[in-house]
């Protein structure tokens, strides 16, 4: 994953529980070069609810600014990934 150039992996550490209480999960969606989102989708229980209104939008891109202000760095986050899968014992791979 940190090869690909669309792709950005950040951790959220458990003493941030405040910040991954901000919203229920959600994905934006962004289609041209820039960043900016074009919808925002999330789950419901029965449903997929898709959200192109732009203040709704807004509102899910401002929990995600807060999340990733909150999050490690990519670096950081890639660093943790590593030392935590370090971690795993050989026979607990295996079994995966």
């Amino acid at each position: 994953m940190p090869q690909r150039q669309n792709v950005q992996v950040q951790v959220l550490p458990m003493s941030e529980w405040r910040a991954a209480h901000l919203s229920s999960h959600f994905v934006m969606v962004s289609f041209g070069p820039e960043p900016a989102p074009e919808a925002v989708a999330y789950d419901t229980t029965t449903s997929t609810v898709l959200v192109e209104d732009l203040a709704e939008m807004a509102a899910h891109a401002r929990v995600f600014e807060a999340l990733s202000a909150a999050a490690l760095t990519p670096d950081q986050s890639l660093a943790f990934v590593r030392k935590t899968l370090a971690s795993i014992p050989e026979s607990e791979k295996e079994a995966e």
